[in-house]
């Protein structure tokens, strides 16, 4: 899932972003651009889906714009 989601948020901001996978334990998937969360398994009790990924691509896109 996280190489997934990492492929398309650099897909939508190339070469001008960044993307640092870390090892967690206990199913942690926390999404981060410049220091604001932007999806946070625990707060949303699930993985994220394709709505999801979208809203994470176009808030990448808006902050490389």
């Amino acid at each position: 899932m996280a190489l997934w989601v990492g492929g398309e948020i650099f897909a939508a901001g190339g070469s001008k972003v960044a993307i640092n996978l870390v090892p967690g334990s206990g199913g942690v998937f926390l999404v981060t651009l410049n220091g604001e969360k932007v999806y946070d398994k625990s707060t949303e009790d699930r993985y994220p889906v394709l709505p999801d990924i979208k809203t994470i691509k176009d808030k990448v896109a808006s902050l490389i714009t």
